[in-house]
C-alpha cells in the first residue's frame, strides 16, 4: 500500500482532527509527476482528503504516503531540490539573492548573527546572505569558485575509471581545491560568523540525490560556505546560536514537533517560513497557518509574524514568523 493513515496531528499528536468540508484536488508539477511515476489512480488519489487539528491548527492531509513510498519520492521522483540549487545557480551566476524581501536586514540589523544555523537546506534560507557580507562583491568570483568546487568535486568521482584516469583526475582535483582557496583568500574580508547545517535525514526531505551535476548540495554547501554539518538527531553538541532558520523544511520532516524545539533550545531566535495555503497540495503531508502562532504561544513559545513586514512581493500565501523561548528577545524586535 502506497497510502498510510495519520489519525493523529502529525504536531501536536492530538486526535482530534477535522475534516474539511471543501475538499480540492489542485494539480501541480509534482503531483502529476507523483501520480505518474507511482502509477497512483484517480480513486486512490481522492482517497487522501484534508484534516484541520483543532488543537494546534496546522492542515494535514490523511490517508497519505508512507515512508518507504516518501524516500522514493524525495529520493527519486524529486530527489533534486529544484528551488534550492535555483537559488544557488541564480545567486553564483547573477548575483541575485535568495528572495525573502528585507529579511536580512531587519534581522540583521536586530541580532548579532555570530553563530547561525539551518535546517535540512543549504539554498533555502540566509547562508548565502551571510556568504555575501563575507566576501567581496565580485560576479566573476562567484561564478569562478562556482566551476571550481563543482571541477574539485566531480574530480574525486573515479568509479569504475582506469588507473591513468584516476592519477590524472586525483591531479585535476588538488588543481581545482588549490584555485579555490586562492580565490577564497583573495576576496574574504572576514568571516562574519560560524555557520552550520543541521540534518535528520528524513524520507520526507532531499538527501543523497539532491544532487547537480552529479553533486550533492551539502557537498558543495561545505566547500562554498565554510559549513559545519551536523546530525540533529544525535544531538551532540553544546553550541548555543544567535538565529536558527528553518525554511521551507519544517513541512518536510515526520517530526516537526521535535525540530521546532530543537531549534528553540538551541537558539536566542529562531525564523521559520513556510506555506500556509488552506488548499493544501498532495504533495505535502502537512501545513502550517497564522493560527498555529497561538498555539505556540500556550507552550509559552512567543512568536512575532513578519510576513507583511519584509516587504516581500509573493505569488502564494505565506507565512515569515520569528519565535523564542524568551518574550523579551521577541520584544526586542517589534
Amino acid at each position: 500500500m502506497l497510502l498510510k493513515k495519520y489519525n493523529r496531528c502529525i504536531y501536536c499528536k492530538s486526535k482530534n482532527l477535522k475534516k474539511e468540508k471543501n475538499q480540492y484536488s489542485i494539480e501541480n508539477f509534482y503531483t502529476k509527476a507523483i501520480k505518474s511515476d507511482l502509477k497512483i489512480s484517480d480513486d486512490v488519489w481522492k482517497k487522501i482528503e484534508v484534516y484541520k487539528c483543532q488543537n494546534c491548527k496546522i492542515i494535514q492531509n490523511n490517508p497519505w504516503f508512507n515512508e518507504t513510498t516518501c524516500r522514493k519520492i524525495y529520493s527519486n521522483i524529486y530527489g533534486q531540490h529544484n528551488r534550492s540549487w535555483s537559488n544557488l545557480i541564480s545567486f553564483l551566476n547573477k548575483g541575485v539573492l535568495p528572495n525573502h524581501g528585507h529579511l536580512f536586514q531587519i534581522l540583521n540589523d536586530k541580532i548579532k548573527i555570530k553563530k547561525y544555523a539551518e535546517f535540512n537546506s543549504p539554498f533555502m534560507g540566509l547562508l548565502l546572505n551571510i556568504f555575501k557580507t563575507e566576501y567581496k562583491k565580485n560576479n566573476l568570483f562567484y561564478k569562478k569558485i562556482f566551476e571550481n568546487i563543482i571541477n574539485y568535486l566531480t574530480s574525486r568521482q573515479v568509479a569504475g575509471k582506469s588507473k591513468h584516469y584516476q592519477k590524472v583526475s586525483s591531479y585535476k582535483a588538488k588543481k581545482y581545491f588549490n584555485q579555490c582557496e586562492i580565490l577564497k583568500k583573495k576576496n574574504l574580508i572576514k568571516y562574519n560568523s560560524e555557520k552550520y547545517l543541521f540534518v535528520d535525514n528524513s524520507a520526507l526531505c532531499w538527501g543523497q540525490n539532491d544532487n547537480y551535476k552529479s553533486v550533492n548540495s551539502k557537498s558543495f554547501a561545505t566547500e562554498l560556505l565554510n559549513l559545519k554539518i551536523l546530525d540533529l538527531n544525535q544531538n551532540n553538541t553544546n553550541i548555543k546560536f544567535d538565529l536558527f532558520g528553518i525554511f521551507h523544511t519544517l513541512d518536510h520532516t515526520f517530526e516537526p514537533s521535535k525540530i521546532l524545539n530543537f531549534a528553540i533550545n538551541k537558539s536566542k531566535y529562531v525564523i521559520v517560513y513556510c506555506h500556509v495555503n488552506k488548499k493544501i497540495e498532495k504533495q505535502h503531508l502537512f501545513s502550517l497557518n497564522k493560527e498555529f502562532l497561538n498555539f505556540l504561544k500556550k507552550k509559552k513559545i512567543y512568536a512575532l509574524d513578519l510576513t507583511n513586514i519584509i516587504n516581500k512581493k509573493s505569488t502564494s500565501p505565506e507565512l515569515y514568523f520569528l519565535c523564542s523561548k524568551k518574550k523579551e528577545l521577541i520584544n526586542k524586535i517589534k
